[in-house]
């Protein structure tokens, strides 16, 4: 009877997990519709404007955050202009038409690069502003744990997206001819966020 029980109980747990997934991943599906991308950029936007310990947070750290701002500049610059020479590349004599569209895919990937790296970084700026105005005034705020709640909640999935296409992909490009550089660039990308807390701390 209570082996009955037991199992009941984790048959339940499992659908309410499941019920958990398939709601995490239609919020973070809804998050790709055109509309949806458009008006969470918008609201982010006017919450940096309206929302004073986001402003105060970002205003008074300006110089921790200039390095890391300039650190995503520096790789998707060096994305660009690797995806921008390959596809130059692509023919012997490349047409005119060739190096065109070259150019405009380098600038898109650079363009792309940094708006879905200053947006992943915003987003984490935001949640850090708000959790320490939150401990300073004493508030307790249970936030879920994982990646997933945290795609969901942050509405963080569409610059994601962005950088794994224009920045982790192209990367993983270079790594192909120069892994070295790669890993630079690579581990730049990654230890900037990370310096910027240890000295945020």
């Amino acid at each position: 009877m209570l082996s009955v029980k037991i199992f009941r109980w984790r048959f339940r747990g499992a659908r309410l997990d499941e019920r958990e997934l398939r709601a995490a991943a239609d919020d973070m599906l809804d998050q790709l519709r055109p509309r949806r991308v458009l008006r969470d950029a918008r609201d982010f936007a006017l919450k940096f404007q309206n929302d004073d310990v986001f402003r105060d947070y970002i205003v008074s750290r300006i110089w921790t955050v200039l390095p890391v701002v300039l650190v995503f500049f520096l790789v998707s610059t060096i994305c660009s202009i690797d995806v921008m020479f390959r596809t130059a590349r692509l023919a012997y004599d490349p047409p005119l038409w060739l190096r065109f569209f070259a150019l405009l895919l380098g600038a898109a990937v650079w363009l792309c690069g940094v708006v879905g790296q200053l947006y992943v970084f915003l987003i984490w700026l935001e949640e850090r502003a708000a959790q320490r105005d939150r401990s300073e005034r004493g508030k307790r705020v249970r936030v879920p744990a994982g990646f997933l709640a945290y795609l969901k909640y942050s509405r963080a999935l569409p610059p994601w997206i962005l950088v794994v296409i224009f920045v982790v992909l192209p990367l993983a490009n270079i790594a192909r001819g120069a892994p070295l550089a790669a890993l630079i660039l690579a581990a730049l990308v990654a230890l900037a966020p990370v310096l910027f807390k240890k000295f945020d701390s």
